[in-house]
């Protein structure tokens, strides 16, 4: 089976509609400046030069922001960069992450065209009130239709979801996992909620509103969670935002976390 290694381009808060009161998409990528086709190709070629494994299946990945919301123009020159790389066999497919708000038929028309493969949704709760709690600005039932639709377009459907949001409790988390289930998505990815500078959950953090997660409670819910997606056969792909320079350790002053639970791999 050939090795596959995802090439990460990040394209943060673009397309965004929503300020959601936990994000600084900045910080959370270490990127401080928007994305261009010319930055696109630069990380493309430079992984594609450093893979030793010259057969690995690659695949060209746009995180952050909510990509089918940035403007269409854009969208295209960032997708065209990337097929020609597809086209000409040194990568095999593309990723995005989206919001569920912004799928609709003819975006996935789009996509199609430019061989994605797989669309991550950030749904992080199925309980309405705490979408709305955390600025989502958008529903479950926006999950659910995106969802359906993805599917049917014969696109890989992963999940992203969080635990510790503000006046979530572990039976919440639960319900939002057995909620996904329903959806079967591909995979799915579990974030535990880290404090970020610049947000409004800090000033909630600092004012006492909001208190994280210990680290042994995010383990415990993490590990419930993950067995119940393993048992229907869903992939964890990952728990937890990966370390960078800015996501680190509090303590480091060049840290742009405030307060963490947990930030790990699997």
């Amino acid at each position: 089976m050939k090795k596959q290694y995802i090439i990460p381009i990040f394209v943060p808060h673009l397309g965004c509609p929503n300020d959601c009161i936990f994000c600084n998409q900045k910080s959370i990528s270490g990127q401080k400046k928007n994305i261009t086709k010319e930055d696109v190709k630069k990380t493309i070629d430079y992984y594609i030069d450093n893979i030793k494994d010259k057969d690995a299946e690659k695949e060209i990945a746009f995180f952050g922001g909510s990509f089918t919301g940035i403007d269409e123009k854009l969208q295209e020159e960032l997708l065209e960069v990337a097929y020609k790389y597809i086209k000409e066999g040194q990568a095999k497919s593309i990723r995005i992450s989206t919001r569920p708000d912004y799928i609709n038929k003819n975006i996935l028309k789009r996509l199609k065209k430019y061989k994605v493969r797989t669309i991550e949704l950030g749904v992080q709760s199925a309980n309405d009130y705490i979408l709305g709690r955390v600025n989502r600005g958008h529903t479950f039932k926006d999950v659910e239709k995106a969802s359906k639709l993805i599917r049917r377009y014969g696109f890989n459907l992963g999940h992203q979801m969080m635990v510790g949001l503000p006046e979530s409790d572990r039976k919440d988390e639960v319900n939002t996992a057995k909620a996904l289930i329903k959806l079967r998505p591909k995979m799915v990815r579990i974030y535990p909620v880290l404090v970020i500078k610049g947000t409004k959950l800090e000033r909630e953090y600092k004012e006492g509103i909001y208190e994280p997660l210990t680290l042994v409670q995010a383990v415990e819910i993490c590990k419930q969670l993950i067995r119940m997606f393993a048992n229907k056969r869903i992939e964890v792909i990952r728990v937890g935002l990966q370390n960078t320079d800015e996501i680190c350790n509090p303590d480091n002053k060049e840290s742009e976390v405030v307060a963490r639970t947990i930030s790990s791999s699997v």
